[in-house]
């Protein structure tokens, strides 16, 4: 398959998750079926066929090539993979292991240094749950059109995303997240797989956890907390939409609110207790299944404590603890007193089956309360056991200067503390955990008449440890009058790191006046990073409304690592609803799947040109594009205009010529006129 598409040699590949593999070969098809396998592939010369296990031979006669490989340790057949395509192999080893890079032949100079580090992740992986990596060889191909990474037994694949040098410095999500994700699940969903999708949390919650334990490992605390506030952000999102728990089938949060328990649990048990349990969870299922208990009953194999509440809460039920928290403190008795409420609300509803996910009412929580004084800070170990309660802490023999509650943010939580100024600069000041600070910087955001909070965040923009906290301190400062943030936005528009730049560039848009937008043309035609160019795109599409079209049609055609900048001109038309880049937008139905979403979002305001483009491609000879038109019509316009949507459709499936096509507008048309279940929350 090529979709004809540049930069997409013909290739063939499969993709087995969650139940597709029966399709090409014998298989019930379900999590716990495990097998050894062998896969004889008979190729053209030119290519290479990447699967599973030990490459037993590799045989080139004439024009084809017959490369045998062979998983002999048993896995899940749902894991079972075959890539064919012209490949480049770059070689690697970790210890006797081999480590092997698939990518197209063009690509080949891009490969080092993206997967260079995938021996030293092995390494950190294997001493951390002390389970050396279990397979005959480790192998990471490239191909296309593909939704991101799939953890295949020993042949991970993964999407044809290679960076290029300059996208390094806005940390690129590949190397980030993709490749320690994707090789987590040779131990957590290869060697060990959940016994049914049910528990599919267990498979991905632990691959995406992992990486910010390797980041942590290497680049210190810091990264391993940016790594999870980034989980939490992504958790909250999504629980927004529907709260549901870890075990159950189909559960939407499996990802960010796996990791977060996990890092909680982690947290809660202590680092030695915490990889012991692991080990044990390991060792004790070795090439088998499991279920989200066996890992509670690991846990308490090996620290003897039994979990059972932290189970009911955080795996078996869903939601999270929403806190309102409120301080008094008394001079006479030296003592602080915290009166602290529950505040998370059980209403949930049934889904259109008549089941019905819970929240607890009460949240079971041990904490540490940490409070800043002139003669030193006072810490307290507290444990949250109703709906209600009240906590002392003596010994504060002189007014508290900060309190943090929840001090290094172990609870994954919702926290409502309101604070005087001045304890929060304290906090943001002094305290070393980016989460803590994050939450500091998100209440001075709100006072924006404050000269203190304002004086604090500008502190902070510039002269923060850490990129992030400088970064979310300067994107405070948008909010507050130009006079007290634009010098500190024009400092932080020249920092080191591309990620303060970009929120820079973002305030200073929101700033407006003609110094500010001048650093963000600067910014836009001068910066070295994509991501930066990208936030001065959207920033002047929204604040220079004069220049806003030229700015725009020069970013559709300006190359970029994953299209960041032409993404960036595709959302600002979306946002104006500019239908005078119709023509453009017909243009790049071939690039990429973004434009159809922007053509059915001018279409659900009404714009009858922007719906006969989007109608029209469905009889687009290619079939990238076919099908990224109808994910226009599924994800956009049916969101935002529903009937529109189901109007277009009906009248166009008759005069679609492709069947595949044909079929999917179909089914999608189908889709859409059956009636709305009352499920949901």
């Amino acid at each position: 398959m090529n979709d004809g598409l540049p930069h997409r040699p013909q290739q063939i590949w499969s993709q087995g998750e969650d139940h597709d593999n029966h399709f090409w070969f014998p298989t019930y098809d379900f999590p716990n079926d495990k097998m050894s396998w062998e896969v004889v592939a008979t190729v053209p010369a030119g290519d290479l066929a990447v699967s599973n296990g030990r490459l037993v031979s590799n045989i080139v006669q004439g024009g084809t090539r017959t490369m045998t490989w062979r998983q002999e340790q048993p896995s899940a057949t749902y894991l079972v993979s075959l890539i064919v395509a012209p490949l480049a192999r770059i070689h690697d080893v970790w210890g006797s292991v081999p480590v092997d890079y698939y990518v197209y032949h063009e690509d080949s100079s891009k490969a080092w240094r993206l997967f260079h580090l995938t021996p030293d992740m092995i390494d950190v992986y294997s001493r951390l749950t002390g389970v050396k990596y279990p397979w005959a060889k480790y192998a990471q191909t490239t191909v296309a059109d593909f939704f991101g990474g799939m953890e295949n037994v020993s042949a991970t694949t993964l999407v044809d995303w290679l960076p290029d040098a300059r996208a390094y410095q806005d940390r690129p999500w590949y190397q980030y997240i993709l490749i320690p994700h994707e090789l987590a699940h040779q131990w957590f969903g290869d060697y060990v797989t959940t016994v049914n999708w049910a528990n599919m949390w267990l498979n991905e919650g632990f691959a995406e956890f992992m990486p910010g334990q390797y980041w942590g490992e290497r680049l210190g605390a810091h990264a391993e907390q940016d790594y999870y506030a980034d989980e939490y952000r992504q958790y909250l999102q999504i629980d927004r939409q529907r709260p549901m728990p870890l075990a159950s089938l189909g559960s939407n949060n499996i990802y960010p609110k796996g990791a977060l328990v996990l890092r909680m649990l982690k947290g809660y048990l202590g680092t030695e207790r915490f990889w012991a349990s692991i080990h044990a969870y390991l060792t004790r299922n070795p090439l088998g299944t499991a279920t989200s208990d066996d890992l509670r009953k690991a846990v308490l194999e090996a620290t003897g404590e039994n979990l059972d509440w932290f189970w009911d809460e955080w795996v078996y039920q869903a939601g999270y603890p929403k806190l309102d928290v409120s301080a008094t403190y008394d001079t006479a008795k030296a003592t602080l007193t915290l009166t602290v409420k529950q505040t998370q609300q059980d209403s949930l509803k049934p889904d259109s089956s008549g089941l019905k996910f819970t929240v607890p009412p009460v949240f079971r929580m041990p904490l540490t309360v940490r409070v800043g004084t002139q003669a030193g800070d006072v810490t307290q170990r507290v444990e949250l056991t109703a709906r209600e309660q009240t906590i002392a802490i003596p010994g504060v023999k002189s007014a508290p200067t900060m309190v943090v509650f929840d001090d290094g943010n172990h609870v994954l939580k919702n926290l409502t503390f309101e604070q005087p100024t001045a304890w929060l600069v304290t906090q943001l000041r002094r305290d070393a955990d980016l989460w803590d600070r994050e939450w500091v910087i998100e209440q001075l955001a709100h006072r924006t008449a404050d000269t203190a909070a304002a004086a604090a965040l500008a502190e902070a923009a510039t002269h923060a440890d850490y990129p992030l906290t400088r970064l979310q301190a300067v994107e405070a400062l948008g909010d507050f009058p130009a006079t007290i943030a634009l010098a500190t936005a024009e400092a932080a528009v020249r920092d080191t790191s591309a990620v303060v730049r970009g929120g820079a560039v973002q305030t200073l848009g929101k700033l407006g006046g003609a110094p500010a937008l001048t650093l963000v043309r600067d910014a836009l035609d001068h910066d070295s990073s994509y991501d930066v160019q990208a936030a001065a795109l959207r920033a002047l599409a929204l604040a220079d409304s004069t220049h806003a079209h030229d700015v725009i049609a020069a970013g559709l055609t300006k190359p970029s690592y994953q299209d960041a900048i032409q993404t960036a001109a595709l959302r600002a038309i979306a946002q104006r609803g500019d239908t005078s880049f119709i023509g453009a937008l017909e243009g790049l139905l071939g690039v990429g799947r973004f434009p159809s979403h922007v053509l059915a979002s001018l279409g659900a305001r009404g714009n009858v040109h922007a719906l006969d483009v989007l109608t029209q491609h469905l009889n687009d000879d290619r079939a990238a594009v076919r099908r990224w038109v109808l994910e226009g019509f599924r994800f956009t316009l049916a969101r935002l205009n529903h009937d529109v949507a189901v109007e277009r459709l009906k009248g166009a499936t008759g005069g679609i010529t492709h069947p595949d096509t044909k079929r999917a507008a179909t089914s999608l048309v189908e889709e859409l006129q059956k009636p709305q279940g009352p499920g949901g929350n």
